[in-house]
């Protein structure tokens, strides 16, 4: 999207640190709002739906929406709001959407942070910057939430199992097993009620647990072990490739 207004008057970047417990009260805004965390975890109400946002992924919600949220981590989390004027948000969803962080965009917020902080000495490069954010946002793939729920019957019980870190080292056929259901019907399951399949969904519930004990200190190597890997190094791969950072760089953000 090329927008020839200037955007400096049209886009806001805020950051802020919570503590654990730290709680933003109910509230709505006449702009829109796209919120991501750098480091930890926030737990976000919108429309009497829980919604959690891991570093890796971000929410776009729409103006005049209500929405509040508290922070999770032990330790201090490093949040970043962009705000959005009315008139580009008919470039987004209508409704709020769970947005994929790249590595590309988290480093753009980043120069924008270093470039506020200098007072924007440059305003092509500032607009430049700007431009290139508001592509960014548009186009990351989008979901209705980093980690869906369902009150169906047969598929609650099993995700409450995925998503108990005790079952972490059993396999996907060792945890349906007792509920007597094909693999092929859970799959079908999870893309009716999730929209994603059951393998990324388990995927995510192994991230939020690994970033919670990353940052209540647990090291590498057992969060490793508990997830059921051998070794370290396919636990950061594996890490990596859902968050765009290793472990160590999330622990230490």
């Amino acid at each position: 999207m090329q927008i020839s207004t200037a955007l400096k008057d049209l886009i806001e970047i805020e950051e802020f640190h919570y503590q654990k417990h730290d709680t933003v009260t109910p509230h709505s805004s006449l702009w829109g709002d796209f919120n991501f965390s750098l480091n930890g975890l926030l737990e976000f109400w919108i429309h009497q739906q829980l919604f959690l946002s891991p570093p890796s992924y971000g929410f776009w919600i729409p103006p005049r929406t209500e929405h509040c949220s508290v922070a999770l981590d032990e330790h201090v989390t490093h949040y970043i709001c962009i705000r959005i004027h009315p008139s580009l948000c008919h470039y987004f969803a209508s409704r709020c959407k769970t947005l994929s962080i790249t590595p590309f965009l988290r480093h753009t917020v980043a120069e924008l942070l270093h470039q506020k902080q200098a007072g924007f000495p440059v305003p092509v490069y500032q607009q430049h910057l700007l431009q290139i954010l508001l592509d960014q946002i548009q186009l990351a793939p989008a979901y209705d939430q980093y980690l869906p729920q369902s009150n169906h019957p047969v598929l609650q019980p099993i995700l409450k199992q995925l998503a108990d870190p005790q079952q972490f080292t059993s396999s996907l056929q060792q945890i349906i097993a007792p509920f007597h259901l094909s693999e092929r019907h859970v799959l079908r399951l999870s893309q009716q009620q999730l929209q994603i399949p059951i393998s990324e969904w388990r995927n995510r519930a192994k991230i939020i647990y690994a970033i919670s004990q990353l940052r209540q200190g647990s090291s590498i190597k057992h969060i490793s072990y508990e997830l059921g890997y051998q070794h370290s190094s396919s636990f950061i791969e594996f890490f990596k490739r859902q968050t765009g950072q290793t472990p160590a760089q999330m622990r230490d953000a």
